[in-house]
């Protein structure tokens, strides 16, 4: 970029030539009346690169010459004027003296003249037709044209449009009729009678000629009923009124009729609950996927001196569930406890335990506490009278914890992290305090900050507590401290520019300059 741009202007009114001494981004204008062999009335720019100050190339970029050019009504040709159309792409006049229609970058065909020749003998790519030079051409085409047709035999034939005439007549089996200017061909009757044939108890029966023809009709009947024999009983179905069903026994044996297609299916099996009146004797293994009951009084006892093996769902209903092993063994990724709450009962939901302290039995707890809403923990508990755990709540150790995202001794010891987001540290009293020196090994960002001291400049401040009213900002001449630019003029539209010796200065002159 230049370091000075200005306006050249020139100032004697007879110089038509590009000015040749303009830096790049700087103006010039000619006001010498202007033509289409001078260069006058255009304004100038420099563009490209500068060698000794003076740009590479000069551009013309508009002036009073071309305005001219743009200077009358819109859709209304003006000689020796540029071409404008009006709102509806309309111009009133104009003089062409070749036509052609061109693709982008393509070389279209140009038309000079408007034939009104209708035979065409004279036909070239240069001229366009008039409508009646086109009808004239078509109708004597029409004329002496022909209707060339050809049937399953006979050979290729023709008609004269003008004098002959074309007949479309029956052959074997078919009539035709004409009527204005419609052809109708038409199927001769049969000795077939017309009606229905075949029903429930009959069949259909067709003879067909040569021709695809019906020439005779008639029915078979078939049987009705069919028999059928079980273990005890026979029975006819009648198969035009009567219904085959095949039914179960209720909670014995299951039926279910469906169709697919053509395919109707008839399925036997047992239901989902199986009802056994009397003893039920498996000689083999039984073998349970759902739910079992085994009996159906209170003080039934169902006792088992192997293995138990549930394969569906074990539901125990009774108050108290007692577990007298050494060890128990769960696969579920999952506890759920109080599954059928839907009111609030103010008990706790955790685990309760017992542990020897050398001296006594204590009472523990770790879960969720009903009255504080949060997850407590306490080693020493009077939980006799009810499951409502309650404060004073005791302390928890941990390798590392992590709350939310903020990670407590994960990364390292004496180190707090957050595993997304800023940290943020929110004092209810409105204020941090830190004992310490604080190190800031990355970028600081504050709301708001407060210093005893300036922040000199060479810790990235100003070295001052406040500023001189209305000017302009800029470093001493050593670039230690700061100093101060304001309008030496007082007047509106100075600016700051820097003089010969490179200072910035005050001022409201802008050198121009001529070419």
């Amino acid at each position: 970029m230049a370091k000075l741009t200005r306006i050249k202007i020139l100032t004697t009114g007879s110089t038509t030539t590009a000015p040749s001494n303009i830096k790049t981004g700087e103006l010039a204008y000619s006001y010498v009346t202007g033509t289409a062999s001078n260069n006058g009335d255009r304004l100038y720019i420099g563009t490209g690169a500068e060698s000794g100050g003076v740009a590479s190339s000069v551009d013309v970029i508009g002036g009073k010459y071309f305005v001219g050019l743009l200077d009358h009504a819109a859709g209304t040709a003006t000689a020796s004027s540029a071409l404008i159309l009006d709102a509806n792409k309309h111009v009133n006049e104009l003089n062409i003296g070749t036509l052609a229609l061109e693709s982008s970058g393509g070389s279209g065909q140009g038309v000079t003249g408007i034939s009104t020749d209708g035979t065409f003998a004279s036909a070239a790519n240069t001229n366009l037709a008039t409508q009646l030079a086109i009808k004239t051409y078509v109708d004597s085409q029409i004329t002496a044209q022909d209707l060339d047709f050809q049937a399953d035999s006979g050979g290729a034939l023709s008609i004269d449009l003008d004098s002959e005439t074309l007949t479309v007549a029956g052959g074997t089996g078919l009539t035709s009729v004409g009527s204005s200017n419609t052809i109708t061909v038409n199927l001769d009757n049969t000795s077939v009678t017309a009606g229905s044939y075949g029903s429930t108890t009959a069949i259909p029966t067709f003879t067909v000629d040569a021709q695809g023809r019906l020439t005779a009709a008639g029915t078979v009947s078939v049987a009705t009923s069919l028999t059928v024999d079980g273990d005890s009983g026979t029975q006819d179905v009648d198969l035009l009124t009567d219904d085959l069903r095949i039914v179960g026994t209720a909670n014995e044996v299951d039926t279910a009729v469906s169709k697919s297609g053509t395919d109707v299916t008839v399925a036997v099996g047992l239901p989902s609950d199986v009802t056994v009146g009397n003893d039920l004797t498996v000689t083999r293994h039984l073998v349970v996927g759902g739910n079992t009951t085994l009996g159906n009084a209170g003080g039934d006892t169902t006792t088992t001196s192997g293995n138990l093996v549930v394969g569906g769902n074990l539901t125990v209903s009774g108050t108290t569930t007692t577990v007298n092993s050494t060890e128990t063994t769960l696969t579920d990724p999952m506890i759920e406890l109080a599954k059928d709450t839907s009111s609030a009962d103010g008990t706790d939901r955790g685990i309760r335990f017992k542990w020897h302290d050398g001296s006594s039995v204590k009472d523990g707890f770790f879960g969720f506490d009903i009255q504080t809403e949060r997850f407590s923990f306490t080693k020493d508990e009077d939980l006799s009278g009810g499951d409502d755990a309650s404060s004073p709540w005791h302390d928890a150790q941990f390798g590392g914890v992590y709350a939310g995202n903020i990670n407590l001794g994960i990364t390292g010891d004496n180190e707090i992290d957050t595993a997304s987001g800023n940290l943020t540290i929110d004092s209810a009293g409105g204020t941090t305090t830190i004992d310490d020196i604080l190190v800031v090994s990355g970028a600081a960002s504050a709301a708001s900050l407060t210093l005893t001291t300036d922040l000199a400049v060479a810790h990235g401040g100003t070295g001052v507590s406040s500023f001189t009213g209305d000017a302009v900002i800029v470093s001493n001449a050593g670039g230690t401290a700061l100093s101060y630019l304001t309008s030496s003029l007082g007047t509106v539209g100075d600016i700051v520019q820097f003089n010969a010796s490179g200072v910035p200065i005050v001022t409201n002159v802008i050198d121009g300059g001529t070419y």
